[in-house]
């Protein structure tokens, strides 16, 4: 079973591999080890941070929750009930076999962590399947079941999963799996698209260019890596050669794809609150990450989170047997390695709020509500 600290970990791979995170810092932080100390960090600069939470019972509050910022990984939760709704109609067999080169094709070898710890690597190697530093299968004719894919790219975040679900899926199932939390037209884009995006800057649309012009830059480079070879050749090489500048990685990090605190929240609560096979099967896989933290008396804890660069998301909801779910989501910009660092500290913190009428008044003074 995963801890707090690996899952943690595991999701801050997303911005990682050779895409060094900028040393951003605050003035005079605060001590983020403790909560209070996060409270002190989040009330100092509330225009960095986007929220809603409802702890199920009554109380609810939003602080800036409709303004778009960096999702990240969170997203995976739009890819996660498309997947299981295409299970619970029978359109995918969570048993098929898959061979593992083909999940492959969608990991541009860097962008999930460092190298020798990235995500996809993690996944491989807690199927038990061998694979070099970059996490690419030695036998790639070697093959796992499908809900493998689904739940590696939960507990492990592991974005080639998700770009591998998306491409078997279509963008239409997964519409209509953001449309059930009232999302409409979710930026989904492929991860490994926008990672290749950053070391291949010549195939960027102009700054400023339409969002559906930006996903199909990167969707084209994905399916380029995906089928032909000598373009996969070419990846090492320029990530080598040609290393992104820190404001290169500023810019592309706040350019991938964007959310907002509320739809986040819309689609956290639609598979938290609901009954049908195909949320029950997307709650079975997001309580699996955290299943020894879950309060006292309660069903489950799910939990989805993601950062890159500058961002830090968290999406997280508690099922209770005898009332309605809770269900919390923030966003913070121009985050910093001490936000990262402390983050399991920010996520207890946002559990508590769920459950704790104290915590919950806490969160809500320290945003100015």
């Amino acid at each position: 079973m995963l801890t707090r600290r690996r899952l943690l970990t595991s999701v801050a791979a997303a911005g990682a591999a050779t895409i060094v995170a900028p040393s951003l810092a605050l003035a005079d932080p605060p001590d983020q080890s403790t909560p209070e100390g996060w409270l002190a960090r989040l009330a100092a600069h509330r225009d960095d941070v986007s929220a809603v939470f409802s702890d199920g019972t009554g109380r609810r509050f939003s602080h800036l929750a409709d303004r778009s910022l960096t999702i990240a990984s969170a997203i995976k939760v739009v890819h996660l009930l498309a997947y299981t709704t295409a299970v619970a109609r029978g359109r995918l067999d969570p048993d098929e076999q898959v061979r593992v080169g083909d999940w492959d094709a969608r990991h541009p070898y860097l962008g999930d962590g460092l190298v020798g710890q990235g995500s996809h690597l993690k996944a491989l190697t807690y199927l038990g399947i061998p694979c070099d530093e970059y996490g690419v299968a030695k036998d790639p004719e070697r093959c796992v079941p499908l809900h493998s894919i689904a739940e590696t790219m939960i507990c492990f975040s592991d974005n080639s999963a998700a770009d591998y679900l998306r491409a078997r899926l279509g963008d239409r199932a997964l519409r209509e799996a953001a449309a059930r939390g009232g999302w409409r037209m979710p930026d989904v884009r492929m991860f490994g698209g926008e990672t290749l995006l950053l070391y291949f800057p010549e195939y960027c649309p102009p700054p400023r260019s339409p969002v559906v012009v930006r996903r199909a830059a990167g969707d084209a480079l994905s399916n380029r890596f995906a089928r032909d070879p000598s373009f996969r050749a070419q990846v090492l090489p320029r990530a080598a050669g040609k290393p992104p500048s820190v404001a290169a990685i500023l810019a592309w990090s706040a350019a991938t794809g964007q959310g907002s605190a509320a739809q986040l929240s819309g689609m956290h609560h639609e598979i938290a609150a609901s009954r049908d096979r195909a949320a029950v099967l997307a709650q079975e896989i997001l309580a699996a990450p955290l299943a020894r933290d879950k309060p006292s008396g309660s069903k489950a804890l799910l939990y989805k989170g993601g950062n890159l660069p500058g961002f830090l998301v968290l999406g997280l909801d508690v099922l209770w047997p005898d009332r309605r779910p809770g269900t919390g989501t923030i966003f913070l910009k121009n985050s910093t390695p001490e936000d990262l660092q402390y983050g399991g500290v920010l996520q207890q913190l946002c559990i508590d709020a769920l459950y704790r009428p104290d915590t919950f008044a806490a969160l809500e003074r320290a945003l100015g509500h």
